[in-house]
């Protein structure tokens, strides 16, 4: 749309792209840059299928986001996942925030109750429409957040968006990580006659501090050929995640870690693993004396027999040993995927 004044200059009024919706929009915290949004993206490499294709199975295709924050990475995974589900009814007003307490007994609550809105009539047909059409999705998004403050402004900044276009996509909860998983394992529970659930996560990311320690509660309900994804900002921190995978066994397979930012990198692979120290042979006396000419006659008189296989002993104290558990963390070289901060990409696999 393009306006022009007499004498003035004229301007054209569009809505603003995803970019620049998520650089320029309000924020309590730092959001994903989109740069680094769209890589994450990528990286996990989501398909669904359209709403009329009957040949997938009727399971939706789940994703866990761990820490809302400001939203952005929200909103595009979101866009990632739009094509799979259906035109939505309008979003009702009220907010559709839920709010899990700690301990609690399984069951949600919804901010708008919990502040005493009034609903009125129209508003609850409304709600009907939404929560009906919201149990026939095939694609679904899990963002959880610790602060409500964070997880509310994340909401109206992703109703925001093109009217909400992307908004129904998306389940915000308040809560920790692991009463979120006891609290979903609760409720599907409840509708098995074997009791025994099987996992429902398609894809995972966790983006908030510590995210390492969360990560034996999230393989549990990741798919097999499921993927998880940290973000985190040093790689000693994505070495933390290698490391407690090893730890614990768990059925998770490192595939990628990438330095993200433009600026920086422009996408470096990372090479991240635990590795096995190999022993290497025992430097002996007379390897560490010089031997024939001048240079040699002179400082065999001069350096004492003990002092370099002293000096070698005192340097391997310190060190691992053989077969001791090393973490490697360094960049491969001559491998590049055209912000900041660094993606750990896990696949899981069967237990053996």
């Amino acid at each position: 749309m393009a306006y022009r004044l007499a004498h003035r200059p004229s301007y054209r009024i569009t809505f603003p792209t995803l970019d620049e919706y998520a650089t320029l929009s309000p924020r309590l915290v730092t959001p994903v840059y989109p740069a680094d949004a769209n890589l994450i993206v990528s990286l996990l490499d989501i398909h669904t299928s359209v709403p009329s294709d009957q040949r997938e199975p009727d399971q939706p295709v789940e994703i866990l986001e761990a820490g809302t924050g400001h939203g952005s990475l929200t909103l595009h995974l979101s866009r990632a996942i739009n094509g799979a589900n259906t035109c939505p009814p309008p979003i009702p007003a009220h907010s559709q925030l839920k709010t899990i307490p700690e301990n609690s007994s399984g069951e949600e609550t919804k901010s708008s109750k919990r502040e005493g809105q009034q609903i009125s009539d129209e508003s609850s047909l409304n709600q009907e429409a939404w929560d009906s059409w919201r149990s026939g999705r095939r694609a679904i998004i899990h963002t959880v957040e610790i602060s409500a403050k964070h997880s509310a402004h994340a909401e109206k900044i992703i109703r925001a968006f093109r009217r909400g276009m992307y908004a129904g996509n998306i389940d915000f909860y308040v809560a920790s990580v692991e009463n979120w998983i006891e609290e979903q394992t609760r409720r599907r529970s409840r509708s098995l006659f074997s009791g025994t659930l099987e996992p429902f996560l398609s894809y995972a990311i966790l983006d908030m501090p510590s995210a390492h320690l969360r990560i034996p509660h999230v393989s549990p309900i990741l798919k097999v050929d499921g993927v998880l994804a940290v973000f985190m900002p040093n790689v000693t921190q994505i070495g933390d995640c290698v490391k407690i995978i090893n730890d614990k066994r768990l059925p998770l397979v490192l595939e990628k870690a990438v330095e993200l930012g433009t600026g920086i990198s422009s996408g470096r692979l990372w090479d991240i693993r635990m590795a096995v120290r190999r022993s290497r042979p025992v430097k002996t006396k007379e390897a560490e004396q010089p031997t024939g000419g001048e240079n040699g006659e002179e400082s065999s008189g001069e350096v004492s027999e003990s002092k370099p296989q002293d000096v070698y002993t005192s340097a391997l104290a310190g060190e691992p040993q053989a077969g001791d558990p090393v973490l490697v963390c360094r960049p491969k070289v001559g491998e590049r995927i055209v912000g900041g901060g660094f993606v750990g990409l896990w696949r899981r696999i069967n237990e053996q």
